[in-house]
């Protein structure tokens, strides 16, 4: 995971020191080695929250809610955000409560994921639809991760027709490749109802693509 900018001044810091930032993160400096480590910058709130989304216990989230004090799209030990794992888990009533109290729908972790991309992996497609719903613009749909799949990929993956065909809808482009040249369609099991609806999707983005032939005017008739 990508370090976040420590705060405040920099400085030398002594041997045996603990030093932390932002979002948790804390290394413990020797002669000898450094180590570093995830500790909840909050005193605990944050872990609250996340394990109140992780469980899907919307009273817990909401309470949890009420006491923090730092960013709500802050990462956690894995690099997830709340609504990461809300969406992970498929609990849809924390993400609709996450993103009243102010969680981005385009929060990136560190490999990249959005939370459309966790949700579409699950199939769940309320939570996909509340999450496009209320992402800030139309490239979050096709957002590839670190491996350069998005989210129809991974819904693709799992075989789930209805997040498939929400995509689709919605405007997923199903020619993109991720980074091993593969399309979506290709990640589907054959004979599949989210296969036959890549399949299909690719062949009619393909199409469109595709220059359009010269109209040739048929050769004049002869005269006898």
């Amino acid at each position: 995971m990508g370090r976040p900018i420590e705060l405040g001044t920099p400085r030398a810091a002594d041997a045996n020191e603990s030093t932390s930032d932002e979002e948790g993160w804390v290394t413990e400096e020797s002669d000898d080695e450094q180590a570093g480590e995830w500790r909840d910058p909050t005193g605990g709130a944050l872990t609250a929250v996340f394990e109140a989304a992780e469980a899907g216990d919307v009273d817990d989230l909401q309470d949890a809610l009420g006491r923090l004090d730092v960013s709500i799209d802050t990462r956690g030990e894995d690099s997830d955000t709340a609504i990461h794992l809300a969406a992970l888990y498929g609990h849809a009533e924390c993400v609709r409560v996450l993103l009243e109290a102010g969680a981005r729908a385009d929060v990136a972790d560190a490999d990249g994921a959005l939370p459309l991309h966790d949700a579409a992996a699950g199939g769940y497609a309320d939570i996909c639809t509340m999450l496009l719903d209320a992402a800030a613009g139309p490239s979050t749909i096709d957002r590839g991760d670190s491996e350069g799949d998005t989210p129809l990929h991974n819904a693709a993956r799992g075989g789930h027709e209805a997040v498939v065909q929400l995509l689709l809808e919605r405007g997923a482009d199903a020619t993109l490749q991720n980074d091993e040249f593969k399309t979506a369609a290709q990640l589907a099991e054959r004979g599949t109802p989210a296969r036959q609806l890549l399949d299909d999707a690719q062949r009619r983005a393909e199409a469109a693509a595709a220059p359009a032939q010269p109209q040739v005017p048929p050769p004049a008739a002869e005269v006898a």
